[in-house]
C-alpha cells in the first residue's frame, strides 16, 4: 500500500504522456542491465494562448501560458517510478490548474446591468488510465477568488507517433461544474435582469456544460528543445446554453495555446 501511494504520488506530476529524450543503456548483457544517469526529467515552457474574455463570451483576448510535462522519475530504494519512454499501462495522477481572468461588465456593453466578476484560480487534481495508446481521464478543480464552486473535464486521448520527434493526441472532451459555479458565470439574479433590462433572470443548476474535442501536438526541433500546441473546442449546452448571457455571446468556445519548452534532466540522488 505504501508503495502505491508512492507511486501515486510521483505520477501526480504528470498531465500528459509525451515522449522525452532517449534514455541510453548499458550495452547488452545476459541479464541486460539498464542505467539511467538522471533521476529527474522535466519539460518546462511558456507561450501564449487565446481563449474566450469569459465563458459564454464571443469575444477573445490573449493571456500568457505555462506547459508542465514529467518525463522520467526515479526514487532511491524504489527504482523507476515513472518513464514515459516505456508506454506504461496503468493509473497516473496528476495537477490541473486553470486561471479565469475577471469579466468587468463595463467593457461589454451585452452584459450591461451585471455584477463583476473578479479573476479566479482553480486549483485540483486529474486522473486517468494509460492503455497503450489509448487513455481516459478525468479533472476536477476548486475555484479561489472569484467563483468557490467546482468546474472540470473529462475526456479520452487518442495517442500517436508520427516521427521519433513528433507526437501527437486528440480525443473528445466533457465539461462539468457545481451550481455555484454555474450561476457566477452564466446566472442572472433579478436584481441584474432589472438593472439590465434586456436580460431575463436566470438560475442554471450544475451538471454537464459543454462537450467538444482537443487537439495536442509537439515537435521535438532540437535536442531538449520543443514547440507544444494545444486546441480546444468547446460547444456549451444545457444550463450553459439556455443563459441569457450565452444568448449575448456564443455557445462555441475556443482555446489554442502555442509555446516553446525545455527538458530539464537533473541527477537528484547519490545511488
Amino acid at each position: 500500500m505504501q508503495r502505491s501511494l508512492l507511486a501515486a504520488a510521483a505520477l501526480a506530476l504528470s498531465s500528459s504522456a509525451v515522449l522525452a529524450a532517449d534514455i541510453p543503456s548499458m550495452p547488452a548483457k545476459a541479464p541486460v542491465v539498464v542505467e539511467q544517469p538522471y533521476d529527474l526529467i522535466l519539460e518546462l515552457g511558456a507561450g501564449v494562448q487565446v481563449r474566450p474574455d469569459y465563458p459564454g463570451a464571443k469575444n477573445y483576448e490573449a493571456w500568457p501560458t505555462g506547459f508542465f510535462t514529467l518525463h522520467y522519475l526515479q526514487l532511491p530504494g524504489y527504482g523507476v517510478v515513472h518513464n514515459s519512454r516505456a508506454n506504461i499501462q496503468g493509473w497516473s495522477f496528476g495537477p490541473s490548474f486553470n486561471w479565469q481572468s475577471k469579466r468587468k461588465t463595463s467593457d461589454y456593453p451585452e452584459l450591461f446591468g451585471l455584477d463583476d466578476v473578479k479573476s479566479t484560480f482553480e486549483l485540483g487534481a486529474k486522473v486517468g488510465y494509460t492503455f497503450d495508446w489509448i487513455r481516459p481521464w478525468v479533472a476536477a478543480r476548486y475555484g479561489l477568488g472569484g467563483h468557490s464552486g467546482v468546474v472540470g473535464e473529462t475526456g479520452l486521448d487518442f495517442i500517436f507517433r508520427a516521427a521519433p520527434n513528433l507526437l501527437w493526441s486528440v480525443g473528445p472532451r466533457a465539461s462539468f461544474a457545481n451550481r455555484n459555479y454555474m450561476e457566477t458565470y452564466f446566472g442572472v439574479t433579478p436584481l441584474e435582469s432589472a438593472r439590465s433590462g434586456t436580460l431575463a433572470a436566470f438560475s442554471p443548476g450544475g451538471g454537464f456544460k459543454g462537450v467538444g474535442a482537443e487537439l495536442n501536438v509537439r515537435y521535438e526541433f532540437a535536442p531538449q528543445w520543443a514547440v507544444r500546441g494545444e486546441f480546444i473546442y468547446e460547444k456549451l449546452i444545457g444550463d450553459a446554453a439556455d443563459s441569457p448571457i450565452t444568448q449575448v455571446g456564443s455557445e462555441n468556445q475556443f482555446t489554442a495555446k502555442l509555446g516553446l519548452t525545455y527538458l530539464f534532466q537533473l541527477k537528484l540522488f547519490n545511488n
